[in-house]
């Protein structure tokens, strides 16, 4: 069931005028808090915070929650009745359209390539099939193309919409335009300290291109570290540029006359590529050390995303010694497991049942 979400998003309690213009809807519960972090030892003598954008909503949270409140309220302008989007097996963006795009009254479609397997990338997979969702495989990257086309095509008398991977279009890319003014209201309100850096994962570059620009409407400059979790394929310095020039053309075309240049925006984030490891979906020792560090702070990490960028912010208090250093959560602390009551493995489409078999 889904709480009733009341709120009005910084970008527009900062630009009143962007609200007639730019479509969104009421999902998460929003602002977020902003809490000491304490990892014991591992500080090294730094000041640690944590933004709690896993609290970002129920019954699922993480990041996604903020992107879908401005996806899909411009999805209903356009009358759009079908929902497809992209991701691994065991995307938080796919779970989070699939919920919150279901409650909302869409179709919705996943396009789904593997990835490595473990328990929660099977819950996650299982919550897809629970919520609703059109599972549609496909077996690796390249291949999701034509398989986007093939869902298309299957559903040819539907007005449809293509989600981007993660969210992650200027569209979407708005909703963390809106968090990065809500933190610097948040230290201006004296609620959070001014962070050095912030340290957040970055598969799809929507959360960190959308925080450096509203860091930089903000006037709060902040570096933001936003460490790689994704082939170089998708997280590059190429598409980081892209992904900010088109958020920030999206931005003057709804009238917004004081948007920063890219060059200004660019210089506040540095995309680490060191704590990948193996790839996509596959733990790092480093992982594992801050997942656990994390755990008995009371936080949950998954290998795939957070507990990387976890890593790299320990690296980085471990090289500097001191500092304030802010960790944005984006990984859900909530998940609908009710809704796994009586879905089964083999009640998922071939082939994501061998899937699940080889968890």
């Amino acid at each position: 069931m889904l709480t009733q979400a009341s709120h009005t998003p910084a970008l527009f309690r900062r630009y009143p005028e962007l609200a007639t213009r730019i479509p969104w809807l009421p999902i998460g519960d929003f602002p977020t808090p902003v809490e000491p972090l304490d990892l014991g030892g591992a500080t090294q003598g730094a000041e640690l915070w944590v933004k709690r954008d896993d609290l970002s909503g129920r019954p699922y949270g993480g990041n996604k929650v903020r992107k879908l409140e401005f996806i899909l309220a411009d999805a209903k302008s356009r009358g759009v009745e079908r929902l497809i989007t992209v991701g691994a097996v065991g995307s938080h963006h796919a779970l989070a359209t699939a919920l919150y795009g279901r409650a909302h009254g869409f179709h919705v479609a996943l396009v789904l390539f593997p990835q490595p397997m473990n328990e929660h990338v099977r819950r996650v997979l299982l919550l897809d099939h629970a919520v609703g969702a059109e599972l549609r495989f496909t077996p690796r990257m390249e291949t999701v193309p034509g398989a986007v086309l093939a869902a298309r095509f299957a559903h040819r008398g539907h007005r449809h919409h293509v989600i981007a991977p993660g969210g992650s279009d200027p569209i979407g890319t708005l909703s963390y335009v809106s968090a990065g003014l809500e933190l610097a209201e948040q230290i201006a309100d004296g609620k959070a300290p001014r962070p050095d850096v912030v340290h957040v994962a970055a598969g799809t570059l929507g959360t960190a291109a959308g925080l450096a620009i509203g860091f930089a409407l903000a006037g709060l400059d902040v570096p933001i570290s936003a460490v790689r979790i994704t082939g170089r394929i998708v997280a590059n310095e190429r598409a980081l540029a892209r992904l900010v020039s088109r958020t920030l053309d999206h931005l003057r075309n709804a009238g917004l006359a004081s948007a920063p240049s890219r060059a200004k925006v660019l210089r506040l984030i540095t995309l680490r590529h060191e704590f990948l490891g193996d790839g996509y979906g596959r733990e790092t020792p480093a992982g594992r050390e801050a997942a656990a560090l994390f755990r008995d702070a009371g936080l949950i990490l998954d290998a795939t995303y957070t507990a990387k960028a976890a890593a790299g912010l320990l690296a980085t208090v471990r090289a500097r010694r001191g500092g304030v250093h802010l960790f944005w959560h984006t990984l859900s602390a909530h998940e609908p497991v009710d809704a796994l009551a009586g879905v089964r493995a083999e009640d998922l489409p071939e082939p994501f049942r061998r899937l699940l078999g080889s968890a």
